[in-house]
């Protein structure tokens, strides 16, 4: 049975262009985490790169940037979806279910609007 996971730090919470944005920490992981959610459509997505934290004040000050676009190629893996199409790269549905749900219980009540992830519609894997 899969180690349930243990989130570290939340190091943002914020909305932003209709998206609802979490920064934060897995605790025995060196990665950042983002998960973020479009607030009308089918978008959201869970992903973990380095050095996420420092890149969030340059973010918000460009008003027009989408938080997500802005780390680019700091963006290790992770989990998306996009209206019927998931995507899966170096991360499994099932890990960013556990990430999630441990996400939703360090958050409480503000952690409604995570949503898991089903994992019913179409899966592309990218192993780079």
């Amino acid at each position: 049975m899969p180690q349930p996971v243990t989130i570290g730090k939340i190091q943002s919470v914020f909305r932003r262009h209709e998206r609802q944005y979490c920064f934060f920490t897995i605790t025995g992981r060196d990665e950042d985490f983002l998960y973020y959610t479009h607030t009308s459509c089918p978008l959201r997505s869970l992903v973990f790169g380095r050095d996420f934290v420092g890149q969030i004040p340059q973010l918000i000050k460009d008003e027009e940037q989408f938080i997500e676009c802005g780390l680019g190629l700091l963006v290790e893996g992770g989990v998306a979806l996009d209206s019927e199409d998931f995507v899966a790269w170096h991360y499994s549905i099932a890990e960013a279910n556990r990430v999630l749900t441990g996400l939703r219980g360090r958050l409480g009540e503000e952690g409604q609007w995570i949503r898991l992830f089903s994992g019913k519609r179409g899966v592309s894997c990218l192993k780079v």
